[in-house]
Formats: C-alpha cells, structure tokens, sequence
C-alpha cells in the first residue's frame, strides 16, 4: 500500500474534554510555557448553551510534566465581560518577558471586539484589557493566532464581518438580515508592547457567487522577513493566501493557495528544534484513503499535519492525525515541548452534537513528525 494513505494516526490523546449538561460546549485553545516549565492550556468553556452566543469564560488546566497529563480543575482566567461572553484565546510568551493574551469581547450578535491583556507574573494576574480595534464591529480573532516578529511588532490577524440586509438564496428562499460569511480580512498591529495599535493600510476581501467569502485568517513570519497570511474559504475548495513585505502595513492580492480544504481554519507554525513549518488543516486532497465526511462533521474531516523545510513552498511528511467521517476536527492550537508538539483541536460529532462541543489535546513526540 501507498505509504501516504497508510492510517498512521501519530501519538496519543493526551486530554479529552466531553460537553455536559452544565458545560455543553469546550472550544477554541491555546497554550503557554511558563518559566517554571508548567504548560497552561486556556480554552472557550461555555455555559447553558453550545452557540457561539451562548455564555462562556476562559478557563485553564496545567500540566508539569510537558503535556503527558493534566490538572482536572478548571481555573477561570477570564471571567465574562461582555453581556455575551469571552472566547477564543491566543496566548503568546512576548520578547520581554511577558506574557500576552489576546480573546473576544462578546456583546450580543452584533458586536464582537478582541481585546488585549498581559501579565507579568506568569499568569498570576493580568493587566486591564485594551481593546485591539478603535471602531466597533464584529471582528473574528481564531484562537492561538497572536505573533511577534522578529523586530519586535505584535501582529494580530483578524476578520471583519458585516450584518447584511435579506438576500435571494440560490433555491430561491429569501434570506433574512445575517452575519455576512464574506469578511475584510485585516491585520492589527503593535509597536509598543500592546499598549497601543495600528491597523493594517492594505487589507483584502472576496465574495464568491454562492455568497462565501474569506474567514479567519493566520498568519506567520517566514525567513526572508515577510509575512504569510492564511485564510478559511467560505465553501470547499482551498485556503486562500496572501503575503505582505513591509511587516505588515500592506498586503498583496489574495489567490488560492495548494491546501485544499473545507471551510475549516488551518493553522501553522515553526518548530523550534529544526527551524520548519509545521501544518496542520483538514486535508480534502486526498492524500490519505479516508471515508466520505458525514453532514455532521462539517465537512472538517480528516485532520491532517505537514512539515516544509523550504518556508511553505513544498509540503512532506504528511501525518493523519484523524478520519472519523462522524467527526468534525476544528480550530487547532500547536504547542511545541522539548521533545513533543502539543495540538489542541473541536473533536465533536454524531457521539455529540456538534464538532464545536468536544476538546482534545494530542500528544506527539516530535521524531514521530
């Protein structure tokens, strides 16, 4: 057999977080290192309701001995402050030391801000929230998003949405007032440590026929000093891409990029030890013999990862992380140890109720890449 369609399903599942009656719904992560060599691992909880307008907080386990096992309390990092709730977190240890997290600030369905906090004792506490954007709206930060680059700029990839006036769906079905799929894709950035941010001069946007358009975008620093941007399509297809060469301030004209996938965010970033990109998406190429997604995995399925040693021009050493077709696996975190890289994913489906409900942590040693 082809060894690239081979069920090779790397490392282990370190943590599995189920919805309950009280907490139907564990999402969107990220994780942190502090000095003490502790792993912070901070997530959506949501209470009552599995929307993305239902309540939630940002609540955190730990492990102490680098991500094998985990704490079984959970310890609230940031409470509920908008009338909604706070969702989404992006955790990031910052050149001076500090550590910085970006979250959204919900309040009801049309305002949805990401704000910026730090802390200076290693979690202990956290400054007062800066709000990131100066103009309301409802902007989409993904979780596990916030980078420094080498020169210092923080760079936080966000998504703005519009509520839109009813529409003719292509059925013929008229379509009341909505979130609009379709988003100006932006990038806000910092100079001054978070205390203060710019927004991008450039952005881009597309709306595709079906009425789709560009989501949740990443982003990295590459070698040479530019910056490549990510993006979920709004219907099947492929991640669509971008670059910017002046840090940020401008952004060339977005075309499709070689990962095919659902409307699924991918997420990327650089493995210590070797200096390579890491990727991680769910990979409709067909590289991997998988069964045909069911409705209730969203189309999110399989999870897949790669490695590029030529800064994202070619991608190897492809891993099947997941193929359940009952299962959706969504909005993945990586963390990298030692010697392992932690991936934080959604994992829900038929055995829930929806791929958002359910959190996993997978473990894998990083010789198994």
């Amino acid at each position: 057999m082809d060894l690239m369609k081979a069920k090779i399903n790397p490392g282990k599942i370190v943590l599995q977080m189920d919805p309950t009656h009280a907490n139907p719904r564990h999402s969107e992560a990220s994780f942190i290192t502090l000095k003490s060599g502790r792993i912070i691992f901070a997530w959506s909880k949501f209470y009552g309701s599995n929307s993305d307008f239902g309540e939630a907080v940002i609540a955190t386990r730990y492990s102490d001995d680098d991500g094998i096992s985990w704490s079984n309390e959970d310890k609230i990092l940031i409470q509920k402050e908008g009338t909604t709730n706070v969702m989404s977190p992006s955790l990031l240890r910052l050149q001076d030391g500090r550590i910085a997290i970006v979250y959204l600030r919900k309040d009801g369905k049309k305002l949805c801000m990401p704000y910026f906090r730090t802390s200076s004792d290693e979690l202990e506490t956290l400054s007062e929230p800066v709000s990131i954007a100066c103009e309301p709206g409802y902007y989409v930060v993904n979780n596990d998003r916030i980078i420094q680059m080498k020169c210092g700029r923080i760079i936080v990839p966000a998504a703005l949405h519009r509520y839109r006036g009813p529409s003719v769906l292509a059925s013929g079905e008229e379509r009341k007032g909505f979130l609009a799929s379709p988003a100006i894709i932006l990038f806000f950035f910092s100079d001054d440590g978070g205390k203060t941010w710019l927004e991008s001069l450039t952005n881009y946007y597309r709306c595709f026929p079906s009425g789709h358009g560009l989501q949740e975008p990443g982003v990295i620093e590459l070698k040479d000093g530019r910056l490549w941007s990510w993006t979920r399509p709004g219907t099947q297809g492929r991640q669509w891409q971008s670059f910017s060469d002046d840090q940020g301030q401008t952004w060339c004209e977005p075309v499709p990029s070689q990962f095919v996938s659902p409307s699924s965010p991918m997420q990327v970033k650089r493995i210590p030890k070797t200096g390579d990109l890491f990727a991680v998406w769910n990979d409709h190429s067909g590289i991997f013999e998988t069964k045909k997604p069911e409705p209730i995995s969203w189309g999110r399925t399989p999870l897949v990862s790669a490695i590029s040693d030529d800064e994202g021009k070619t991608w190897k050493h492809h891993k099947l992380l997941e193929d359940s077709p009952e299962h959706g696996f969504c909005y993945p975190a990586i963390h990298f140890t030692e010697d392992a890289v932690l991936i934080s994913y959604c994992a829900g489906g038929a055995t829930s109720k929806i791929p958002l409900d359910t959190l996993r942590i997978r473990r894998i040693l990083i010789e198994e890449l």
